[in-house]
């Protein structure tokens, strides 16, 4: 018993001080883009019923929840995103609310990852969530802020690649498939598999004509710029892939009125989940760096599982990679936690002191009241969190300021000249 008490689980971490503040930070700035654009706060619990993830249209394998047993014996599990307890609120409780609903959140999540490579067990999500509106115009509302969220947290140098669900799923409609072997062509071309693809497809040739395999073995190379749907258009004649192309030229046309083209390039072949996403989808990446920061897009039927028929989309930021993108880039995120000054006093002096410390921290500087009696003390310990500066209030009632680094006396402090 207690082997692991000194031990985290892992995929876990401690968060310290200044990476603390730096986190705090980002999702404060996060949040403001948010509320600045009209969306409105919400929280969701911790714990959920396994019930909520349930269902054909939910995208996270039960493998990957951490479940539980509450005191009646129902299960639980650790909420592995915030998009799905949402939609439960839209259901539930926001049901005769007004719309569109624009909500917003920023809580960590939690999901299994054996092979972690780099991964995390528990991450912070940050994101919105437009409820009950349709339109193209609800997506790029969607967009411009998940832009303007990168650019305000700092991020530089990323792509918000678009793509659209019914481009893939107007072309396996046509697929004389089963859904088992649609959804394993839907991993390869997600994946950029181009030779299990290429196998796989050859494996279906009796089935599918060499046109058709011709068209699924280029998906996974579908990426680039916007010249690349002109080229889209002449592999299909389904109208719902074509309407798919058609949705995408509008929303990229909005985008580049509004002058954010440069952060938009279009990926064909991203085919999430085939029952959870119903329209437009999208992902950012930031140069050099071999993940996404960033997912969403329309999904118009998870919030029917609870029991309202409203469309909805919207997107989430994984925080964590993005302050690892920053600390890569060398982005001071923050600002320093170390206190501009440590103010010495005795016990009888410590109103006085604290005088001191609020004058000064209502001008913004950051202070601390010292723990210790003994000036040789506090110096130490100042020197220890390296602050250089050190208040100290004699018993005549001046102010003399002590410098660490030069280890001695400066001078007088004159409150009103420093602040």
């Amino acid at each position: 018993m207690g082997r692991w008490k000194k031990s985290i689980p892992e995929g876990t971490r401690d968060i310290l001080f200044v990476d603390c503040a730096d986190k705090n930070h980002v999702e404060s700035l996060l949040k403001g883009v948010y509320l600045q654009r009209g969306f409105m706060e919400i929280i969701t619990p911790t714990l959920e019923f396994y019930d909520v993830y349930a269902g054909d249209s939910l995208w996270i394998d039960q493998e990957d929840m951490y479940k539980l047993f509450d005191s009646k014996g129902r299960i639980l599990v650790l909420r592995p995103d915030i998009t799905t307890p949402i939609a439960r609120l839209a259901g539930t409780k926001l049901k005769d609310s007004f719309y569109p609903l624009k909500l917003c959140y920023s809580q960590n999540v939690f999901r299994t990852n054996e092979d972690l490579n780099g991964k995390r067990n528990e991450f912070t999500q940050s994101g919105v969530e437009l409820i009950g509106c349709k339109g193209l115009r609800a997506d790029v509302e969607v967009i411009i802020t998940a832009v303007k969220a990168l650019l305000v947290a700092g991020v530089e140098n990323f792509k918000l690649e678009l793509g659209h669900v019914g481009f893939f799923k107007g072309i396996m409609d046509e697929l004389p498939l089963e859904m088992e072997d649609k959804e394993k062509i839907r991993r390869f071309i997600e994946n950029k598999n181009f030779a299990a693809l290429r196998d796989f497809l050859n494996e279906k040739s009796e089935l599918l004509s060499k046109e058709k395999i011709e068209v699924l073995n280029m998906l996974p190379a579908l990426f680039g710029d916007i010249s690349l749907l002109e080229r889209a258009k002449k592999l299909t004649t389904n109208p719902m892939a074509l309407d798919a192309l058609n949705d995408i030229q509008k929303i990229y046309k909005m985008l580049d009125d509004m002058k954010l083209s440069q952060y938009i390039s279009l990926d064909l072949g991203m085919v999430h989940h085939i029952n959870y996403y119903t329209g437009l989808i999208f992902r950012a990446y930031i140069d050099g760096v071999g993940y996404d920061v960033l997912y969403g897009g329309r999904y118009d039927g998870l919030v029917s599982n609870f029991g309202l028929e409203v469309p909805a989309t919207g997107f989430a930021i994984n925080v964590d990679r993005i302050l690892e993108v920053l600390k890569k880039q060398n982005h001071h995120i923050s600002g320093s936690i170390t206190p501009d000054y440590i103010i010495h006093c005795n016990v009888e002096k410590l109103g006085l002191g604290n005088e001191l410390l609020e004058s000064l921290v209502k001008k913004g500087y950051k202070c601390e009241l010292s723990l210790y009696s003994d000036k040789g003390a506090t110096i130490d310990y100042a020197k220890n969190r390296g602050v250089e500066n050190v208040l100290i209030l004699d018993g005549d009632e001046e102010i003399y300021r002590y410098s660490v680094n030069k280890n001695t006396l400066v001078g007088l402090f004159k409150v009103e000249e420093e602040i």
